[in-house]
């Protein structure tokens, strides 16, 4: 079903590129503006290219990065959908985790070099000492701009390497990192070819929902619900997993514009206040330690709340969006989008045991029948 979502949208990037002159299609997100523009298509594969960190430094790549060095899933994912497997040598370990969903990994070097992101000086020593041909004047590390990292980071350009951060507060601006990441490893073609798809996506959904009148009232309500030190929070209007969410047509009723600070992106909440929300839809974030259902019987939610577990990749910036935002708009739609996997396995097996049943039932009424009119 995931690959006949990801043809039907690669017909929709072909349609725009025929008809966007003609009609001047628009995205309809409330996420800015995104440029549906082919015109990038064929861009030479490098040119040189300065970035400015989260520390402040300026870092400029007159060549393509050979190597890279991946501390954060949504590299990894967006570096395998550029083709830059073979430049991967060192990883962090999210990445690595069998329950990352990066399947890609499990036969790759780099997974037998998987380090905790707070490890950075020893991350700084083995790049700067050639880890897999890793050279520091020429290629780069990826890592999350946020604030916590900035130690790690300063490690590492104490040692002369380049440090690339990335902290997308929007869609839009993950798709932006796509394109930043081609242009630093010489893949400009394929960054375009990429987040070409990611825009179509997002239009390619509001669209069919619009198309088929889900709008306003009608949206599913769903919320994202994530732990931190054990704690419950539930997913403001910054979380970039609400963002994919309501991209996917659902609605957050746990959106607060008057929180401030953190608390825009997820704020703590109990289970009464979970429950008060009503939402028709929870996703739960993959570092739940339970699944879907000991969430719904430890919360005592009602019969009608479906519950999702999202995988490691789901809820990642990058190319890996697109599958969260797919698996989202499935689970809240799944007339509109067709029904997950699992559940279309579920619905089968219902399907042919409520048959099964029906014709036991009809041999019985038969046989009594039969009995009766032989009396």
């Amino acid at each position: 079903m995931k690959k006949m979502t990801r043809t039907i949208i690669a017909l929709f990037v072909i349609a725009e590129m025929l008809l966007i002159p003609a009609a001047g299609v628009q995205d309809t997100t409330d996420f800015g503006a995104m440029d549906f523009s082919a015109a990038d298509f064929g861009a030479a594969d490098f040119t040189p290219v300065t970035v400015v960190n989260s520390v402040g430094t300026a870092v400029t790549f007159e060549e393509p990065a050979q190597k890279a060095a991946s501390l954060g899933i949504s590299f990894t994912t967006t570096l395998l959908a550029l083709e830059c497997g073979d430049s991967i040598v060192l990883i962090d370990q999210y990445s690595s985790d069998s329950n990352s969903g990066i399947t890609e990994l499990a036969s790759h070097p780099a997974s037998s070099h998987s380090y905790p992101v707070g490890n950075g000086e020893q991350i700084a020593q083995l790049l700067a000492d050639g880890m897999g041909g890793f050279d520091k004047t020429r290629d780069v590390v990826f890592i999350y701009g946020y604030a916590y990292h900035a130690d790690a980071i300063r490690s590492m350009e104490a040692l002369g390497l380049k440090v690339v951060t990335f902290y997308p507060a929007t869609y839009s601006e993950g798709v932006e990192m796509v394109t930043e990441i081609g242009a630093i490893m010489g893949k400009n073609s394929k960054a375009a070819e990429i987040t070409q798809e990611m825009k179509s996506a997002s239009a390619y959904y509001s669209q069919t929902l619009e198309e088929n009148g889900i709008a306003g009232d009608s949206r599913v309500k769903a919320v994202y619900v994530s732990y931190s030190g054990g704690n419950m929070r539930i997913g403001n209007i910054n979380s970039y997993s609400v963002i994919l969410l309501k991209i996917a047509g659902g609605v957050n009723p746990a959106d607060d514009a008057n929180m401030i600070g953190s608390a825009l992106i997820s704020y703590g909440i109990d289970d009464t206040a979970l429950i008060q929300l009503d939402p028709d839809v929870i996703f739960l974030d993959p570092n739940y330690s339970g699944t879907a259902e000991e969430f719904r019987a430890e919360k005592n939610l009602k019969d009608s709340v479906r519950v999702y577990k999202l995988s490691m990749i789901m809820n990642q910036y990058g190319p890996s969006s697109m599958d969260g935002i797919e698996y989202m708009a499935k689970a809240m739609y799944p007339d509109i989008f067709g029904y997950l996997d699992d559940e279309q396995a579920a619905d089968k097996a219902g399907n042919t045991l409520l048959y099964v049943l029906a014709v036991c039932a009809f041999l019985a009424i038969a046989a009594i029948a039969y009995t009766a009119l032989r009396r």
